[in-house]
């Protein structure tokens, strides 16, 4: 398997960090925050579409394209 870093905006680290625990609580396993990041990808990525890319640039990143 290959690794490769990637940057995420610190307050969705804070939430991934947030859901991490609360998964953790619920399943009694030791579970990564690599984990939840992965599992979100995995389920959501095939529903991404370029506009929900734009929306995500104009609403969180103030950037009009």
């Amino acid at each position: 398997m290959t690794s490769t870093q990637k940057r995420i905006r610190n307050g969705l680290l804070e939430a991934v960090e947030e859901k991490k625990w609360e998964i953790k609580y619920e399943l009694r396993i030791d579970i990564q925050d690599v984990d939840v990041i992965n599992a979100i990808i995995w389920k959501n990525l095939k529903n991404l579409s370029a506009n929900d890319v734009l929306e995500y640039r104009r609403d969180y990143l103030g950037k009009e394209d």
